[in-house]
């Protein structure tokens, strides 16, 4: 664990640790400012995946679940006498699926010698190619699809390599990785939704007080991705503003494990 982390880089872990709707979660976001030890987890990490991915949608207060295979697919909601298609298709640029929102290797770092909880990862992430403009007022924050209040994207959305952060828990035994910070979806546009994260336990050797406290392996890990209604809308363009109006959202999860190389 050498180096010190920036001061842009440490802000920007700062932001996405306050998301309202993480508070408590797996990775323990109050950690991301503790000066306690945290086990080793740098290095290069092997991601194995289940063979399904688990859906859920939300349309008008009614919950639906399905689910697919790895790469996704097309699938009909009935929900009040209409029909609600949609398609995740994993090969369209702009669409992260859970596995490739969190690739089959990973690189961990933990650069913050004094603050061992926070940990950085470059991974996929999504970028606004159009203009963004501050969400109407009452409708981000907790509760909400933006819980962070991040600026809304009108435009295309483009995927390329960045500086993701996360947060180890204080007891060491669990990390929490932010995947969807950043942009937020104008509803149309596929910006995941900003509580996309990846969640995992640790298994750890050694202790801290034997200075040897050590990850090696990643063990119940679900990631989750979501994305407004009417961007994975598999109808004919003009009709998903139907997904938009009764404020549809899709959560898709597929599970994890991971072992050091």
């Amino acid at each position: 664990m050498t180096g010190l982390m920036s001061r842009r880089t440490f802000l920007g872990l700062v932001t996405v640790a306050a998301f309202p709707l993480l508070a408590g979660a797996q990775g323990d976001g109050c950690a991301a400012g503790s000066d306690s030890p945290a086990p080793d987890v740098e290095g290069t990490w092997g991601i194995t995946y289940d063979d399904t991915l688990g859906v859920e949608v939300k349309l008008g207060g009614a919950v639906y679940t399905r689910q697919l295979g790895p790469q996704g697919g097309a699938f009909t909601i009935e929900h009040q006498g209409r029909s609600y298609p949609f398609s995740l298709d994993c090969a369209r640029p702009e669409v992260m699926c859970p596995s490739e929102a969190w690739p089959t290797q990973v690189v961990l770092e933990q650069r913050n010698v004094g603050k061992q909880h926070q940990m950085v990862v470059t991974l996929p992430q999504q970028q606004c190619m159009g203009t963004l403009t501050k969400p109407a007022v009452g409708t981000c924050g907790t509760g909400t699809s933006n819980p962070s209040c991040d600026l809304i994207c009108n435009g295309e959305v483009a995927v390329a390599s960045r500086e993701t952060f996360g947060v180890i828990g204080e007891t060491g035994e669990t990390f929490r990785l932010y995947l969807g910070a950043g942009i937020a979806t104008n509803g149309i546009n596929c910006a995941l939704l900003g509580w996309s994260v990846a969640d995992a336990s640790l298994t750890n050797t050694g202790s801290a007080n034997d200075g040897n406290w050590k990850s090696t392996s990643m063990d119940a890990g679900l990631v989750t991705v979501g994305y407004s209604g009417g961007c994975l809308w598999a109808g004919a363009a003009g009709d998903r503003g139907q997904a938009v109006i009764v404020g549809a959202e899709l959560k898709f999860t597929t599970g994890f494990t991971g072992a050091r190389k």
